[in-house]
């Protein structure tokens, strides 16, 4: 049985980047691997990080994969040029 997953705002340089993590919920670890397979240092994230930060490209592809969806199929082209660049 999964785990599941769930995502969490993570703060890099001026900006951050969403990233989906292995459970049910962040427990307060202070760092973790994404879904997408990068080594994170986390804290608690701000309100304005969950409104300001995009999505995990990787982390999203590798969920829909995991779903057994095509991301593709999902993103069109553009998932083609851009997976695991953290776009999206």
């Amino acid at each position: 049985m999964r785990m599941g997953h769930y995502w969490l705002p993570v703060a890099v340089g001026d900006g951050g980047v969403r990233h989906a993590f292995r459970g049910r919920r962040w427990e307060g670890e202070s760092a973790a691997e994404a879904v997408c397979g990068e080594p994170l240092a986390l804290a608690k994230p701000s309100e304005m990080d969950w409104i300001t930060f995009r999505s995990c490209h990787g982390c999203r592809c590798a969920l829909l994969i995991e779903a057994g969806m095509r991301p593709e199929v999902v993103y069109g082209d553009r998932s083609r040029s851009t997976v695991g660049k953290g776009q999206f």
